[in-house]
């Protein structure tokens, strides 16, 4: 059978070790604490049911002394029910420890003076762990032989860097939150393990009743801060009707020991033997039947958050718009270390023979991340899951979908849910697939954003076909049902691709098929760049150079190819070509036009020689190899510059 634990915590060793000795002969498993500090790392490194202290734990003398009540009151400590000793009892102390609480335990559930005895107190325990401790002492707790589930496993997964000195008392303390838990039931049997991540697991547990039939559960324990999170969000924006593929909560409140904390669900309508996460649905089911259960997600489950709250923004600033929603203050990425991420892939993909990352991409998206770039677009709000991954959804064999953790739930971009979901087949669900295959994935789903048809896809590995066919349907939901715009789409595919490639770490080995999910990401990000940035329209007369100022970055159509010039290089030549092309027969740039043009105002002394070594630095990107005959830019000496366009006599 457990044993009652219980701190005992006074600066009076002698009155602390006759009454332990009195609490230990009555069964009880006494931990004693001589000062605060000494208390505080008992509670670190053990569980407990109780907690007795004394009100004056700095100087017994000192009438204002009132740090054991202190201590009680703090939040770290609350689940604990505390019982407070003292020798110089009072009214106005007594109403400040026992003070009701509305939603919680007061910080004391009872009030003792010293001089009532050891009688006084054994009694007072007894009534604690009669009244506030309530455990099932006697439950069963099984785990199924198929499962490799145990109480230790959990801890781990839920305090991944704890101490191995701590785990015991870890251990028995997520013991007597199932204990708490279940108190009415005779024996749980731990199923599964559905999910584990953000300090907590979910379970799927059989509660069994004497004659009666066993209720199936979905639980998720973890930190107390995580599942507060979880409930407050859940009883936020959870639906109240019970209807198909609802994640009803079946207890009002949630229950909380000093470290951890639980809730319970009942999945409305469904066997939960036959349940499983998408990701174990999506290895083993044909294309069909995951298009099948998307379409119950989308139009019945994930509508039911995002219905809710719903409003809509026009935005020329679409990136910085959404960026917050797709990283949180972990996840920033700073352009030098993205930029070196990308250029140490660049690496084994040149060895691998792959397209490069372009300079004219690699503007494009800095230029993004720096929100240098408006996009414009209409961007539609709701309740967001936040947190949608192969463990997170759950279906069964009739095509239905339920949610579980909920404590990403929030309002945001809808959007978000669609991205997050592609991504997960992309870089998830399609398992370890050499990178010939997984570009063949992005090759024709970059057609299709090019086509106003699906384009063929047949002679696809049935893999990438599934991946293609499952990827299309979650597109489709999000342009057509939700009318987001593709350039709206590609950004956010965009946020999300770049957070996989931020988790590539240069100085790590990978195997062959972990390298292949980030050179896929690095694709992937390319030809969204690619695409966002579309070639220049054919003129009768093309000449070089060629300025499209609608275009994203700094790039500059010359000699049939595009060229990434840098941004004080590329206003240069934006002045110059503005005037060569509206007024051609009066082309020269003064040195204040220049100026002003350049950076906003202009100081002979100051800038005449920093614009003539700008333009020698134009001069060398915009001259051809070996073609030293055509000069674009001529210098009026003292007064300043013009273009020269070059027409192409092909064209002419």
């Amino acid at each position: 059978m457990k044993q009652k634990r219980i701190l005992f915590v006074d600066n009076s060793a002698s009155y602390l070790d006759v009454h332990a000795r009195l609490l230990e002969a009555a069964d009880y498993r006494v931990y004693r604490a001589y000062s605060l500090a000494e208390a505080e790392a008992k509670l670190a490194a053990q569980h407990v049911h109780l907690i007795i202290l004394d009100i004056r734990m700095e100087d017994d003398d000192d009438g204002q002394d009132i740090s054991g009540l202190l201590l009680a009151q703090q939040e770290a400590y609350r689940p604990i029910p505390k019982i407070i000793l003292t020798a110089h009892p009072s009214f106005e102390l007594a109403r400040e420890a026992l003070g009701p609480r509305l939603d919680s335990l007061p910080p004391a559930v009872n009030f003792i003076g010293k001089a009532e005895g050891i009688e006084a107190i054994l009694e007072a325990v007894e009534r604690v762990f009669n009244e506030h401790v309530r455990l099932n002492w006697q439950l069963d707790i099984r785990r199924d032989q198929n499962q490799l589930v145990s109480l230790a496993h959990l801890v781990t997964l839920i305090e991944p860097d704890l101490d191995n000195e701590l785990l015991p008392a870890r251990i028995d303390e997520l013991d007597d939150l199932f204990c708490c838990l279940f108190h009415r039931s005779r024996q749980i049997n731990l199923h599964r393990l559905i999910a584990a991540g953000h300090h907590k697991v979910t379970l799927a547990v059989f509660s069994f009743f004497p004659e009666s039939v066993p209720v199936r559960l979905v639980v998720t324990c973890g930190l107390r801060r995580a599942i507060q999170d979880e409930d407050e969000s859940h009883e936020k924006f959870a639906p109240r009707m019970a209807t198909e593929g609802a994640t009803a909560k079946l207890f009002k409140q949630r229950i909380e020991t000093t470290r951890y904390a639980a809730v319970a669900y009942t999945l409305t309508d469904a066997e939960l033997e036959k349940v499983v996460p998408l990701a174990e649905f999506y290895r083993y089911n044909s294309p069909e039947k995951i298009v099948a259960v998307l379409t119950t997600l989308f139009g019945r489950t994930l509508a039911r958050y995002h219905q809710q709250n719903v409003k809509f923004e026009e935005t020329d600033s679409a990136v910085a718009v959404i960026w917050a929603y797709f990283f949180n203050e972990h996840e920033i990425l700073a352009p030098s270390a993205l930029t070196g991420r990308i250029n140490a892939l660049q690496t084994h993909a040149l060895v691998n023979n792959l397209p490069r990352f372009d300079d004219t991409s690699l503007t494009l998206l800095i230029g993004l991340i720096e929100g240098t770039i408006p996009i414009e677009a209409s961007i539609r709000y709701g309740v967001t899951h936040k947190r949608l991954s192969g463990d997170t959804i759950l279906v069964d064999w009739r095509d239905r979908s339920w949610l579980i953790d909920f404590g990403g739930l929030s309002q945001g971009p809808l959007l978000q849910d669609f991205i997050d979901l592609e991504i997960l087949v992309k870089f998830t669900l399609i398992g370890d697939l050499p990178h010939h295959e997984r570009r063949q994935l992005e090759e024709y789903l970059l057609a299709e954003v090019e086509a106003e048809t699906d384009p063929d896809s047949v002679d696809l590995n049935p893999e990438i076909q599934k991946a293609l066919t499952v990827i299309r349907h979650i597109r489709w939901y999000a342009l057509q049902k939700l009318n987001y715009s593709r350039s709206l789409y590609q950004i956010g595919l965009l946020l999300r691709t770049l957070k996989v490639i931020n988790g590539y770490e240069p100085e790590i080995y990978y195997r062959s098929s972990e390298l292949a999910r980030f050179l896929h990401a690095l694709d992937s990000a390319r030809e969204i760049c690619h695409n966002l940035s579309p070639d220049p329209p054919q003129y009768d007369k093309p000449h070089s150079p060629w300025l499209d100022e609608q275009k994203l970055g700094y790039d500059v159509w010359l000699e049939g190819q595009w060229l990434t010039l840098a941004e004080t290089e590329y206003k240069l030549l934006t002045v110059l070509y503005r005037q060569a092309v509206e007024q051609p027969r009066d082309s020269l740039c003064t040195f204040a036009m220049i100026g002003k043009g350049v950076w906003g105002d202009y100081e002979r002394l100051r800038d005449y020689n920093n614009i003539q070594s700008l333009v020698r630095r134009v001069r060398d990107r915009l001259q051809p190899d070996g073609d030293d005959s055509y000069q674009y830019i001529e210098n009026i000496r003292g007064v300043g510059y013009r273009l020269i366009l070059k027409c192409h006599p092909a064209t002419e």
